[in-house]
């Protein structure tokens, strides 16, 4: 296969000097690809769209937060939410004030926010082989006053499934943050089209606000992923707020670090990730801030 649309020969139109070969593992999983049944895609920018508010009532805009705690969690394919909410309620993940998850579908979404007392907003990318949905959701202990989905670019090139981005403005304290649950496409597409989505999730929240969180699943399992994703962030004014805390994922052929936390215009003071049974094969990753920032 040729260089991605929009890269140059390396595959990555930002500079990568040459081209990164596929490892063994890849070039297998793209041949047990071949001929799979094509994605079904929410096209629409506008939706479908959920959300929903559980919060307790009450002055919750006016109330002043002492710190910040941010959780990124992909369920797989939405399945095991009585274990994810389990999961959720334990410390420190039961001090969330803001959720992203990610593999979601609009039942499972639902049902966290309304046992966790949290207001969502979600948004589909696809339709799964068996019928669900598949897409993220942003959640939190704080108003959800606007929020928008961005199609990232390169569908996967086997089963033409696109990935997106969701982003809620979070009205903490009477602050406004961007949260964003990023969930980029597998080595599939290549570094230079993964790439490319993060830059499109970063281009969609400039001059949004100074404050802003995207984390989620970048799906960084190849070779030199992860320090190209974080040079891509660190180089437009992002922090890796979840710098450190190892592999997220665990898989039959070991351990990988693919969910981050990435921060503008916050400090963090403590990260981790909680390995804990959660019901999926990623770890809750989680980030606490300073409040106010």
């Amino acid at each position: 296969m040729g260089p991605l649309p929009g890269t140059g020969e390396g595959g990555w139109r930002h500079g990568s000097p040459r081209r990164l070969a596929a490892p063994a593992w890849v070039l297998l999983m793209l041949a047990l690809l071949t001929g799979c049944p094509i994605a079904e895609n929410y096209t629409d920018e506008a939706g479908p769209r959920y959300s929903g508010d559980y919060r307790a009532p009450g002055p919750v805009a006016t109330q002043a937060a002492s710190s910040l705690t941010v959780v990124t969690f992909n369920l797989a394919f939405a399945e095991n939410v009585t274990e994810a909410i389990t999961a959720l309620q334990r410390t420190p993940l039961s001090e969330a004030d803001v959720i992203v998850m990610q593999e979601m579908d609009a039942t499972a979404v639902d049902r966290i926010a309304k046992e966790l007392g949290l207001a969502y907003v979600y948004y589909p990318a696809s339709v799964q082989v068996d019928g669900g949905d598949f897409g993220n959701a942003v959640l939190s202990r704080w108003p959800i006053t606007t929020d928008r989905k961005v199609h990232l670019p390169h569908d996967d090139p086997y089963h033409q499934q696109r990935r997106i981005a969701v982003i809620a403005t979070l009205d903490i304290g009477g602050t406004p943050v961007q949260a964003v649950s990023a969930h980029n496409a597998t080595p599939i597409v290549g570094l230079g089209g993964r790439l490319d989505q993060a830059e499109t999730i970063i281009d969609a929240v400039d001059g949004m606000g100074p404050v802003q969180v995207i984390a989620g699943d970048f799906n960084t399992s190849d070779p030199g992923s992860l320090e190209q994703v974080v040079k891509l962030f660190s180089g437009r004014g992002f922090q890796w707020a979840s710098e450190g805390v190892g592999d997220t994922v665990d898989s039959v052929i070991g351990g990988f670090p693919l969910d981050f936390v990435f921060a503008r215009g916050l400090s963090p003071l403590e990260r981790g990730v909680d390995r804990r049974p959660a019901g999926s094969d990623h770890h809750p990753v989680w980030v606490r801030f300073a409040w106010p920032p």
